[in-house]
């Protein structure tokens, strides 16, 4: 029963995302308010599916938490492509600092680019951390939204540990705004690179920001134990929901 799950989960999941990218073709000539929509929507299908499909529930815990302005960072652990979807869902129209090769992938960079996201790539006389500040600073100037970046740089399956990027580091030290971290347990439901999806309760949890101001290699010990913290105590929560424990 779970592969037939899983199996129709995945097959309504990349149904409704071809569908978008039909309409995202003529998305081009309208407002860009449509691109935002169509990717907002890939967070609702999403959130539907899996209730219906999975039996997982998603909970946006902390959610009082997300600041009321629009400029300041999200740096979000990265264990599943869960929150790169969902994450849409709680926060309105946010940038995210995408990887160039995304550029790459027919319609979907078109419509990365005409949200604004950030991709970074080395150009004369810069490095990419160099570029990355650069054109964050622009697209916060000329669009302000909060900008979401995940700092480990790729999705980190559950039980191993990779170290964070300078990239949040710099963003955080050069725009000056707060940085509001997300711990998350999705990766213990929806795996890295696995087909089948587990019932249960994902948790996608805002933590408290981190103000601007702070030394930056005291950052980014803050950023990353209080992450990584919250995140090992939501999947210890996942594996005792789904033993029964309590």
């Amino acid at each position: 029963m779970l592969f037939i799950r899983s199996l129709l989960s995945n097959l309504f999941f990349y149904f409704f995302i071809i569908g978008s990218l039909f309409i995202a073709l003529f998305a081009f000539i309208l407002p860009r308010s449509i691109i935002f929509w169509l990717i907002r929507f890939q967070s609702i299908h999403t959130l539907i599916n899996l209730k219906y499909l999975v039996n997982l529930k998603v909970e946006f815990r902390g959610t009082e938490n997300i600041p009321k302005f629009r400029k300041y960072l999200i740096a979000s652990k990265h264990q599943s492509l869960a929150e790169g979807v969902l994450l849409n869902y709680a926060i309105k129209n946010p940038s995210i600092v995408a990887k160039r090769e995304l550029l790459y992938i027919p319609i979907v960079g078109l419509c990365f680019k005409k949200a604004n996201f950030i991709y970074v790539n080395r150009t004369k006389g810069e490095t990419s951390i160099e570029t990355l500040v650069r054109k964050s600073k622009i697209s916060m100037e000329k669009d302000p939204r909060p900008l979401l970046i995940f700092p480990e740089g790729t999705r980190t399956p559950i039980g191993e540990i990779k170290p964070y990027k300078y990239g949040i580091t710099a963003l955080y030290k050069e725009l000056g705004v707060p940085c509001l971290p997300v711990a998350v347990n999705t990766g213990y439901f929806w795996p890295r690179r696995k087909f089948l999806r587990y019932p249960g309760k994902m948790v996608i949890e805002f933590l408290k920001p981190i103000e601007p101001g702070m030394d930056p290699d005291d950052f980014s010990d803050l950023l990353k134990k209080t992450i990584e913290k919250k995140s090992d105590k939501l999947v210890l929560e996942a594996r005792n929901q789904s033993t029964g424990k309590t």
